[in-house]
């Protein structure tokens, strides 16, 4: 399944683009809201290690598995279940007035593998279920789109928007010591 989303400023809205299927919508401000804030704690209830010694707090295990799957570490990366981010390099074009329909309701479920979220579209609903990894991906996605959108959402949980530069930053080798990896003993 693939996702994409583009802001446009003149509609204050966010095209979704649902592939396969070809399907296409409007997410509002304030639905945008309830999949980050609602759907976004529903989902971190579900994550798995409760009653696991050892395993951390829902909060703890919710960000951990937050960071892996930011760092595509999908243990369920299965067919039709999500994968890695992927991103275009150029935005479609404003759709025509009234082209789009707009999203008018959600539901969404969560277990220890998958979450899934419906999105209701005029008479239809339009069902997109993955992994647990790739709807992490989904949720930090719709953030950022939200975020760059200037919508200042409000109750988005912190693990969602938590830095992920302070993990990448802390793998690198600090700048004052020498690359001995092809060190051969002859001074420069």
């Amino acid at each position: 399944m693939s996702l994409s989303f583009t802001y446009f400023e003149a509609e204050d809205r966010l095209l979704v683009l649902i592939q396969p299927g070809g399907h296409q919508l409007w997410l509002t401000r304030y639905l945008t809201q309830s999949i980050l804030r609602d759907i976004a704690a529903l989902f971190a209830r579900a994550v798995p290690g409760e009653g696991v010694p050892g395993a951390g707090s829902s909060e703890q295990r919710i960000a951990l598995e937050h960071r892996m799957a930011m760092n595509e570490e999908d243990l369920a990366d299965q067919p039709g279940m999500g994968g890695g981010m992927k991103f275009a390099h150029n935005s479609p074009a404003l759709p025509a007035s009234g082209s789009i329909p707009v999203c008018t309701g959600l539901d969404a479920q969560a277990g220890s593998d998958y979450a899934s979220i419906s999105f209701t579209v005029g008479p239809q609903n339009i069902n997109m279920r993955q992994s647990r990894a790739g709807f992490h991906r989904f949720l930090r996605t719709l953030a950022l789109c939200a975020d760059k959108a200037g919508w200042q959402i409000q109750g988005v949980p912190g693990w969602l928007t938590q830095s992920l530069l302070t993990d990448l930053l802390g793998t690198l080798p600090p700048l004052d010591e020498p690359d001995t990896r092809h060190d051969d003993g002859l001074a420069p």
